[in-house]
Protein backbone atom coordinates (compact mmCIF):
# COMPACT_ATOMS: atom_id res chain seq x y z
CA UNK A 1 0.00 0.00 0.00
CA UNK A 2 1.35 3.56 -0.79
CA UNK A 3 1.14 5.81 1.86
CA UNK A 4 0.73 10.09 1.12
CA UNK A 5 3.39 11.74 2.51
CA UNK A 6 3.73 15.76 3.25
CA UNK A 7 6.57 18.14 3.19
CA UNK A 8 7.14 19.37 7.00
CA UNK A 9 7.05 23.12 5.35
CA UNK A 10 3.49 22.12 4.22
CA UNK A 11 2.48 20.89 7.06
CA UNK A 12 3.61 23.92 9.31
CA UNK A 13 2.44 26.24 6.99
CA UNK A 14 -1.51 24.42 7.12
CA UNK A 15 -0.65 24.51 10.87
CA UNK A 16 -0.12 28.42 10.90
CA UNK A 17 -2.73 29.28 8.43
CA UNK A 18 -4.97 27.47 11.17
CA UNK A 19 -3.73 29.41 13.93
CA UNK A 20 -3.75 32.16 12.27
CA UNK A 21 -7.54 32.18 11.11
CA UNK A 22 -8.25 31.34 14.93
CA UNK A 23 -7.98 35.12 15.48
CA UNK A 24 -8.10 38.35 13.72
CA UNK A 25 -5.08 39.78 12.70
CA UNK A 26 -4.43 42.77 15.33
CA UNK A 27 -3.48 46.21 14.06
CA UNK A 28 -0.04 46.82 12.05
CA UNK A 29 1.86 49.51 10.34
CA UNK A 30 4.26 49.59 7.64
CA UNK A 31 3.95 52.60 5.60
CA UNK A 32 5.43 50.65 3.10
CA UNK A 33 2.88 52.56 0.72
CA UNK A 34 1.96 55.32 2.58
CA UNK A 35 1.43 57.37 5.96
CA UNK A 36 -1.52 54.41 6.54
CA UNK A 37 -4.03 57.08 8.47
CA UNK A 38 -1.62 58.44 11.00
CA UNK A 39 -1.23 61.90 11.97
CA UNK A 40 0.67 64.18 13.80
CA UNK A 41 -0.68 66.11 16.91
CA UNK A 42 1.09 68.89 18.90
CA UNK A 43 0.10 69.08 22.88
CA UNK A 44 0.31 71.88 24.80
CA UNK A 45 3.83 71.06 26.81
CA UNK A 46 2.16 72.31 30.38
CA UNK A 47 -0.56 70.33 30.90
CA UNK A 48 -1.61 66.73 30.32
CA UNK A 49 -3.97 67.36 27.05
CA UNK A 50 -4.67 63.63 25.75
CA UNK A 51 -8.18 63.46 25.68
CA UNK A 52 -8.84 66.60 24.81
CA UNK A 53 -10.13 67.62 21.31
CA UNK A 54 -8.54 71.03 20.65
CA UNK A 55 -5.12 69.65 19.19
CA UNK A 56 -3.64 70.44 15.85
CA UNK A 57 -3.66 67.83 13.17
CA UNK A 58 -0.49 67.53 10.92
CA UNK A 59 -0.08 65.50 7.68
CA UNK A 60 3.32 63.46 8.55
CA UNK A 61 5.86 63.20 5.77
CA UNK A 62 6.13 59.61 4.23
CA UNK A 63 9.08 58.40 2.81
CA UNK A 64 9.32 55.62 0.64
CA UNK A 65 12.26 53.91 1.68
CA UNK A 66 14.79 53.93 3.96
CA UNK A 67 12.79 52.75 7.03
CA UNK A 68 13.29 50.00 9.14
CA UNK A 69 11.54 47.72 7.03
CA UNK A 70 10.98 49.86 3.93
CA UNK A 71 9.03 52.65 3.78
CA UNK A 72 8.34 55.04 6.96
CA UNK A 73 6.94 58.65 8.30
CA UNK A 74 8.50 61.26 9.79
CA UNK A 75 8.30 65.16 10.94
CA UNK A 76 10.14 67.62 12.43
CA UNK A 77 9.56 69.22 15.71
CA UNK A 78 6.80 71.62 14.74
CA UNK A 79 6.74 74.13 18.16
CA UNK A 80 7.96 74.56 21.57
CA UNK A 81 4.82 72.41 22.66
CA UNK A 82 5.30 68.11 22.88
CA UNK A 83 4.27 66.46 19.28
CA UNK A 84 3.27 63.04 18.67
CA UNK A 85 1.80 60.66 16.42
CA UNK A 86 -1.54 59.39 16.76
CA UNK A 87 -2.93 56.27 15.28
CA UNK A 88 -5.99 55.84 12.99
CA UNK A 89 -8.87 54.31 13.90
CA UNK A 90 -7.66 51.13 12.82
CA UNK A 91 -5.70 51.22 16.15
CA UNK A 92 -8.68 52.16 18.24
CA UNK A 93 -11.72 50.33 20.08
CA UNK A 94 -11.59 47.00 21.96
CA UNK A 95 -8.39 45.90 22.50
CA UNK A 96 -9.52 43.35 24.85
CA UNK A 97 -7.85 40.07 23.35
CA UNK A 98 -4.27 41.17 23.52
CA UNK A 99 -4.41 41.76 27.22
CA UNK A 100 -0.97 40.03 27.73
CA UNK A 101 0.29 41.18 24.27
CA UNK A 102 2.69 43.87 23.16
CA UNK A 103 3.05 47.13 21.87
CA UNK A 104 5.83 47.33 19.29
CA UNK A 105 7.38 50.00 17.09
CA UNK A 106 10.74 51.27 15.80
CA UNK A 107 11.59 55.15 15.98
CA UNK A 108 14.79 56.93 15.05
CA UNK A 109 15.91 61.19 16.15
CA UNK A 110 17.91 62.84 13.59
CA UNK A 111 18.92 66.09 16.28
CA UNK A 112 21.81 68.42 15.54
CA UNK A 113 24.74 68.02 18.48
CA UNK A 114 24.35 70.07 21.47
CA UNK A 115 20.97 69.57 22.59
CA UNK A 116 20.24 67.50 25.44
CA UNK A 117 17.08 64.58 25.89
CA UNK A 118 14.05 65.64 26.30
CA UNK A 119 12.38 63.52 29.19
CA UNK A 120 9.18 65.52 30.27
CA UNK A 121 6.44 63.42 28.05
CA UNK A 122 5.23 60.11 27.99
CA UNK A 123 6.31 57.49 25.51
CA UNK A 124 2.68 55.64 24.32
CA UNK A 125 -0.31 57.15 25.37
CA UNK A 126 -3.44 55.10 25.66
CA UNK A 127 -7.19 57.23 26.06
CA UNK A 128 -9.47 54.82 27.44
CA UNK A 129 -12.83 55.55 29.19
CA UNK A 130 -11.73 59.35 29.81
CA UNK A 131 -8.68 58.74 31.41
CA UNK A 132 -4.79 58.78 29.78
CA UNK A 133 -2.61 55.68 30.61
CA UNK A 134 1.24 56.39 30.30
CA UNK A 135 4.50 54.65 29.50
CA UNK A 136 7.34 55.71 29.83
CA UNK A 137 10.49 53.44 28.42
CA UNK A 138 13.97 53.79 30.25
CA UNK A 139 15.78 55.71 26.83
CA UNK A 140 14.97 57.69 23.97
CA UNK A 141 15.26 56.50 20.77
CA UNK A 142 19.12 56.63 18.96
CA UNK A 143 19.97 58.72 16.18
CA UNK A 144 19.73 55.01 14.02
CA UNK A 145 16.63 52.60 13.94
CA UNK A 146 15.72 51.95 18.12
CA UNK A 147 13.10 49.13 18.52
CA UNK A 148 10.60 49.44 21.39
CA UNK A 149 8.20 46.60 22.93
CA UNK A 150 6.01 47.21 25.39
CA UNK A 151 3.78 44.65 27.75
CA UNK A 152 0.08 45.15 27.66
CA UNK A 153 -0.14 44.21 31.13
CA UNK A 154 -0.17 47.24 33.22
CA UNK A 155 3.13 46.64 34.34
CA UNK A 156 4.75 50.22 34.56
CA UNK A 157 1.94 52.23 33.13
CA UNK A 158 0.58 55.07 35.15
CA UNK A 159 -2.52 57.84 34.91
CA UNK A 160 -2.46 60.59 33.71
CA UNK A 161 0.95 61.61 34.31
CA UNK A 162 4.74 59.80 33.68
CA UNK A 163 5.07 59.43 37.16
CA UNK A 164 1.18 59.23 38.28
CA UNK A 165 -0.64 56.59 39.86
CA UNK A 166 0.07 53.27 38.54
CA UNK A 167 -2.75 50.97 36.59
CA UNK A 168 -3.18 47.73 38.11
CA UNK A 169 -3.32 44.84 35.86
CA UNK A 170 -7.40 44.46 36.61
CA UNK A 171 -8.08 48.22 35.85
CA UNK A 172 -5.61 47.92 32.55
CA UNK A 173 -7.30 44.78 31.30
CA UNK A 174 -10.84 46.78 31.77
CA UNK A 175 -9.29 50.13 29.45
CA UNK A 176 -8.24 48.14 26.59
CA UNK A 177 -11.76 46.80 26.16
CA UNK A 178 -12.27 50.72 25.38
CA UNK A 179 -9.62 52.44 23.76
CA UNK A 180 -10.11 55.79 22.21
CA UNK A 181 -6.58 56.56 21.39
CA UNK A 182 -3.13 55.47 20.79
CA UNK A 183 -0.08 58.04 20.59
CA UNK A 184 3.59 57.25 20.33
CA UNK A 185 5.92 60.57 21.43
CA UNK A 186 7.84 62.69 18.98
CA UNK A 187 9.77 64.87 20.83
CA UNK A 188 12.81 63.89 22.27
CA UNK A 189 15.23 66.64 22.59
CA UNK A 190 15.21 69.70 24.77
CA UNK A 191 15.05 72.29 21.66
CA UNK A 192 12.70 72.70 18.52
CA UNK A 193 15.33 71.16 16.30
CA UNK A 194 14.78 67.14 16.19
CA UNK A 195 12.76 64.87 13.68
CA UNK A 196 11.66 61.82 14.17
CA UNK A 197 10.79 58.83 12.35
CA UNK A 198 8.40 55.86 13.21
CA UNK A 199 8.14 52.75 11.35
CA UNK A 200 6.87 48.79 12.04
CA UNK A 201 4.05 49.77 14.64
CA UNK A 202 2.20 46.76 15.51
CA UNK A 203 0.00 44.89 18.33
CA UNK A 204 1.47 41.00 19.23
CA UNK A 205 -1.18 39.31 20.80
CA UNK A 206 -0.56 36.51 23.64
CA UNK A 207 -1.50 32.77 21.62
CA UNK A 208 -4.50 31.47 22.67
CA UNK A 209 -4.55 27.85 23.70
CA UNK A 210 -5.94 26.37 20.70
CA UNK A 211 -3.02 28.08 18.48
CA UNK A 212 -0.55 26.00 20.27
CA UNK A 213 -2.61 23.24 19.86
CA UNK A 214 -2.85 23.45 16.56
CA UNK A 215 0.57 24.21 16.18
CA UNK A 216 1.28 20.95 18.37
CA UNK A 217 -0.49 19.17 15.91
CA UNK A 218 0.98 20.43 13.18
CA UNK A 219 4.34 19.60 14.16
CA UNK A 220 3.08 16.18 15.41
CA UNK A 221 1.49 15.29 11.87
CA UNK A 222 5.31 16.35 10.64
CA UNK A 223 7.22 13.80 12.60
CA UNK A 224 4.57 11.08 11.78
CA UNK A 225 5.15 11.91 8.03
CA UNK A 226 8.80 11.49 8.38
CA UNK A 227 8.72 8.72 10.36
CA UNK A 228 6.41 6.84 7.41
CA UNK A 229 8.80 8.66 4.93
CA UNK A 230 12.14 6.64 6.45
CA UNK A 231 10.29 2.90 6.51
Amino acid sequence: MRIQTFSASALLMLAGAAAQAATPLPPAATFNADAEGWVVVDFPSSSAQYISPGKDELEPNHFAGGGANGGYIGFPDPSSDSFFFSAPAGFVGDWSDYFGGRLRYTQKVTAPAGFGAWRGDPDVVLVSNGRALLFQHPDNPGSGWTSFSVALNGTGWHYDLPGGAPVSAADFRQALGNVSALYLRGDYIAGVVETTALDNVAITPVPEPETYAMLLAGLGLVGLAVRRHRR
